[in-house]
């Protein structure tokens, strides 16, 4: 153990103190913001049953950690209005006998807590203000990584380095993560993706179960760097939505009228039942477009000798073609998508079924990436809530068909909106809430990741126990993640906007207290796909590019025409 984790002497005390923050003047260039700092002093004795009647209970020393969350820095000899006259008249300052050397900086620090000076792991609150006056400290790397870890014997991944002292490593509870949820949040460019690959690869190194919602593409490159991996064994599989019909999940067509239109009446879901039981299902499954024909015929068959009202039938096989369009038309963009020439050599396999073959999808040593690309909101919200479900369900049953996975939920602000942004037309928002409040239980944890914190469902984002910030700008964005992360103070979102690329504040179950850290890069995991270049498109779309589409829009003509 660490006997005197004091560390140089940086600066003192000044001014009012409490337990939870005090001033010191810092000695110049010796610290940073976001620095961990320690003071030496002493606080009062516990009282206990044998000292409760005595006036005087003594003290103990402990060391009181702390950290810089404000710098100032001001020359009380270059008053302002001095450097007015300076400016108006264009002297320069060396040409006065005012001094240019006596700046001071002040800083403001956040009381963490207070460890014995043999025992730094054991953190507790600060029960008695420091001293005006007292000597503040810049602790060794070794003190402060010894008080960081904690419970050494607790698994933990590695996510970067403390802003400013990359010699301090960042290491986070690993089962905090993966059954409490976490959020990543962070505006374009401030480093979300480079903080989710790192997560990934640090579960990844201990085989965790990993299932990945991506909407438009961005981790399709893990697969193409799945070498990478090889040393763990680890596989990496890409996925298109492709969902099938068995007989025991038929229920699957009446959850997407349910999501996809305004529903059946009650004479309409009678008719529907009706058909669906008549319509038949393949031993191993039938597409579920080849399925929906199959209930609109049995319903034209019933038309015949049906005793309903008889704008009941056609509103059912109505609901049935939009659902039916729905699909098809989503799996050709994503058919085209996948046929592009960043990702046509990309090795893509059918969905599995999660009702009847969740253990293709979620298994130790495998991560499975689910491309939504092509897929309208609606449709890639009913997706994630039908796969979540049978997951959950799959978790619930205490069957132990699949182990305990890691979802990750990309652009989660469009997957379960705040009520303002329109949650009814967003099935996954009801499925995503269930997996956060119940979810920990079964070991299904989930990773939400958004450019817009605002815009995400309060209520879900509050079940997230681990949070990763980086840069945001937005005062909306601002005030939404202070509101929502309790133990983020006021001086701590005022960091928020000046943060760079990969810089950020975590906080939650995962770390002992929030911390300013810069987050590792995986620079040898960055696989670009290519950057849309539409306006090298125009130039090349030649005429017989044109010609077919002037064919295929023929062809829908034609086909629309048939229909009606």
């Amino acid at each position: 153990m660490i006997t005197r984790p004091i560390g140089k002497p940086i600066g003192t005390v000044v001014g009012n103190t409490s337990p939870s923050e005090y001033r010191f003047s810092l000695k110049s260039l010796s610290a940073k913001l976001g620095d961990l700092v320690t003071i030496e002093m002493q606080v009062p004795i516990e009282s206990t049953e044998d000292s409760a009647a005595s006036a005087d209970n003594g003290a103990e020393k402990v060391i009181v950690w702390g950290r810089i969350v404000e710098l100032e820095r001001f020359n009380p000899f270059l008053p302002i209005e001095a450097g007015q006259e300076l400016a108006d008249h264009g002297v320069e300052l060396l040409d006065t006998v005012l001094s240019h050397t006596r700046d001071q900086v002040e800083a403001k620090v956040l009381v963490l807590g207070s460890a014995f000076p043999n025992n730094v792991q054991n953190l507790r609150p600060l029960n008695y203000p420091v001293s005006p006056g007292a000597e503040v400290c810049l602790p060794p790397p070794h003190a402060v990584k010894e008080m960081l870890i904690g419970d050494e014997n607790v698994e933990r991944l590695k996510l970067g380095h403390l802003i400013g002292r990359s010699d301090i490593d960042v290491e986070i509870k690993t089962n905090a993560v993966v059954a409490r949820h976490m959020a990543i949040l962070a505006m374009t460019g401030g480093g979300k993706t480079v903080a989710a690959r790192r997560v990934l690869r640090e579960l990844i190194k201990v085989h965790y179960p990993i299932l990945i919602f991506d909407p438009h593409g961005d981790y399709l490159g893990l697969w193409k760097k799945r070498e990478l991996f090889k040393d763990t064994k680890t596989q990496v599989k890409l996925f298109f939505p492709s969902l099938t019909v068995k007989d025991q999940t038929r229920s699957v067509i009446g959850y997407l009228v349910a999501q996809m239109t305004q529903g059946f009446t009650e004479p309409q879901q009678a008719a529907y039942e009706e058909a669906l039981e008549k319509a038949p299902v393949s031993k191993d499954g039938t597409d579920l477009v080849v399925f929906i024909n199959s209930i609109i015929t049995s319903l034209e068959d019933m038309k015949k000798s049906s005793k309903r009202h008889p704008g009941t039938i056609p509103a059912v096989q109505r609901a049935l073609r939009i659902v039916k369009n729905y699909i098809e038309t989503m799996k050709v963009s994503n058919t085209r998508l996948r046929q592009q020439p960043a990702t046509k050599n990309f090795d893509f396999s059918p969905l599995p079924d999660p009702t009847t073959r969740p253990h293709e999808i979620v298994q130790p040593g495998q991560v499975s990436i689910l491309y939504l690309g092509g897929y309208d909101h609606l449709t890639q919200s009913t997706l994630v809530a039908l796969v979540l479900k049978e997951l959950f369900q799959q978790r619930a049953s205490m069957q132990d068909d699949i182990p305990p996975l890691y979802a990750v939920v990309e652009e989660a602000h469009n997957f379960i909106p705040s009520r303002s942004e329109g949650q009814s037309a967003t099935p996954s928002v009801k499925e995503i809430r269930k997996v956060m409040t119940e979810g920990r239980k079964f070991g299904l944890g989930l990773l939400l990741i958004s450019q817009r914190p605002s815009r995400l469902d309060e209520t879900a984002l509050s079940q997230c126990n681990t949070f990763l910030i980086f840069r945001l700008v937005n005062p909306r964005d601002q005030a939404f993640v202070e509101k929502v992360m309790e133990n983020l103070s006021r001086a701590d979102s005022k960091l928020l906007p000046a943060f760079g690329p990969g810089q950020g504040i975590i906080s939650g179950q995962a770390v002992r207290f929030p911390l300013v850290i810069k987050v590792g890069f995986d620079g040898e995991l960055v696989s670009s796909l290519g950057d849309e270049d539409f306006v090298r498109a125009v130039k090349q779309w030649s005429k017989s590019s044109k010609a077919g589409a002037a064919r295929r829009s023929q062809e829908l003509t034609e086909e629309l025409s048939a229909e009606e």
